[in-house]
């Protein structure tokens, strides 16, 4: 954890990426942009503060009501912005007046957004959860939307080369297994499937996977090779 000192001395730098000042007057919404921002910059070994009670000078104002921005700056990182952000708070005072600090470390959860993502459920528009937020962040890559604009959908499946749900290669390099299984799940990194006769549940890595055509069927077909 960054010390008090550490975070004097922080603040008498001019201003860079990863510090900014803000009067006690700032506002929720440039508190949120902030705050953002950061999380979805500040790389592994650095910490990102976001001083309030101080000018853009550096020169201390002073914040009448550090337990109250303090309270703002929390509900901010935890319903203003999504996934929501950590950040810690510390009050320092200064003879010139008591300011307070907003520190954000690296945060595996983004990117982040200044607000919820919304989708429609029927006829209602509904916060995306966790799971459906992923999807719309992963579907960017191209292999991955195609794939996930058939979840939930019965597919042909081709595995040529091993067995589906063993990473491990036959010795017969013509074998080839088929079968038909529902797309459950998908992101950059596997495909989860259900064969809807076995009731097995199978995760292949989507580099391996490859999206077709069955014609036969009428339906696509994904087809995964070692």
């Amino acid at each position: 954890m960054i010390t008090s000192n550490e975070l004097l001395s922080r603040l008498q730098h001019p201003e860079d990426g990863f510090t900014d000042r803000k009067l006690e007057t700032v506002a929720r919404g440039d508190i949120r942009r902030t705050v953002v921002a950061f999380a979805n910059s500040v790389p592994e070994g650095r910490t990102a503060i976001l001083f309030i009670g101080v000018a853009d000078d550096g020169a201390i104002k002073g914040c009448s009501n550090t337990d109250g921005k303090q309270k703002l700056v929390r509900q901010v990182c935890e319903q203003d912005c999504y996934p929501p952000i950590q950040a810690a708070t510390e009050i320092i005072a200064t003879p010139a007046g008591s300011m307070l600090a907003v520190i954000i470390g690296p945060s595996s959860d983004r990117p982040h957004f200044a607000g919820r993502a919304y989708v429609r459920k029927g006829s209602e528009s509904v916060i995306a959860s966790p799971q459906i937020f992923d999807e719309l962040v992963h579907s960017r890559n191209s292999r991955v939307a195609a794939i996930l604009r058939h979840k939930n959908d019965v597919v042909s499946v081709r595995s040529i080369g091993r067995r589906l749900g063993d990473a491990r290669p036959v010795s017969n390099s013509s074998y080839s297994e088929y079968a038909e299984c529902r797309i459950e799940e998908c992101n950059p990194h596997f495909v989860r499937l259900y064969n809807i006769s076995s009731r097995d549940y199978y995760c292949e890595p989507t580099d391996h996977v490859q999206v077709l055509r069955d014609e036969h069927r009428h339906r696509t077909m994904l087809v995964i090779r070692p």
